[in-house]
């Protein structure tokens, strides 16, 4: 992992409010295709760009793919970003 797939990982709205929601409690792949409405193929894409970059962490439990935040300290990157982009100290 490098600070380039990191970026490159928050560079999508998609794959940053997929992280604000496994940072509020670990999800199953199935639950956040219900929450953010995408469809399998497109949702294992975000997981899986956000994996190489060492933030997420898939845990099988039977069928299921259960997504666990790796780091939360990214949270505190991401809030720094959203306070840049609008101008805020």
């Amino acid at each position: 992992m490098g600070i380039e797939e990191i970026f490159k990982a928050l560079a999508c709205r998609w794959r940053v409010e997929i992280l604000k929601e496994i940072a509020q409690k670990d999800l199953c792949m199935c639950e956040l295709e219900a929450m953010k409405h995408l469809d399998p193929s497109t949702l294992s894409r975000h997981i899986s760009v956000l994996k190489k970059a060492g933030l997420v962490d898939v845990i099988r439990e039977g069928k299921r793919k259960r997504l666990i935040l790796k780091d939360p300290r990214i949270l505190e990157l991401i809030e720094l970003a959203e306070r840049i982009a609008e101008g805020r100290e």
